[in-house]
């Protein structure tokens, strides 16, 4: 987390240094993230990283903390209005999602990159500090859609694959949309 040092700090400074540390590891996973492009992209030394940051572990999760929170509340009002069918819910849910990651690339990319990590030891931090959270939100997305549990947890394996399918051979919301809704017709077919 950042120390009293970096909350003290003018917004256009934080702004810079989350800019370029977001822009790091969005493109990069953790382990290959660099401080010394984060502190010369920003225009800050790197002892003065280390001030407001205890290490790139810390900067990494509040950078997670940021962008999920940012997220959340843009799409906040948005899911208020989500179909009752789980399926329709399913893939109106996903494309209000993808077109966030579409419109904040660096975030979305962050975002994404989180499944993908490679580093067993920040892959096991981020199960233990985000997975319930997760969980909460599939719960959240399921609430008054009738489905049991079973057909739940199927429903989420078809669409973790799905998704890191998609993802890493790239596409647009349209492309998205259009692949999962055939998804989700299957499905509603054998579930």
């Amino acid at each position: 987390m950042p120390t009293s040092v970096f909350l003290e700090l003018d917004e256009e400074k934080r702004s810079r240094i989350i800019t370029a540390a977001l822009n790091e590891f969005a493109d990069k996973s953790f382990g290959l993230a660099s401080t010394n492009t984060i502190v010369k992209s920003c225009g800050i030394s790197k002892g003065s990283l280390f001030k407001y940051f205890d290490s790139k572990e810390d900067l990494y999760f509040y950078l997670i903390d940021v962008v999920s929170a940012r997220m959340a509340q843009e799409m906040a009002d948005k899911i208020s209005g989500l179909p009752a069918d789980i399926y329709e819910r399913v893939i109106a849910y996903s494309s209000l999602e993808i077109s966030y990651y579409i419109e904040h690339p660096s975030e979305g990319k962050l975002l994404t990159n989180l499944a993908a990590e490679h580093d067993s030891e920040i892959a096991q931090k981020i199960r233990e500090r985000y997975g319930d959270k997760v969980r909460a939100s599939y719960e959240q997305l399921l609430q008054g859609t009738g489905i049991d549990k079973k057909r739940a947890d199927i429903l989420r394996w078809v669409l973790e694959g799905f998704n890191r399918d998609f993802l890493e051979c790239g596409g647009g919301a349209d492309e998205y949309v259009k692949s999962l809704t055939e998804y989700m017709d299957l499905v509603r077919g054998i579930l």
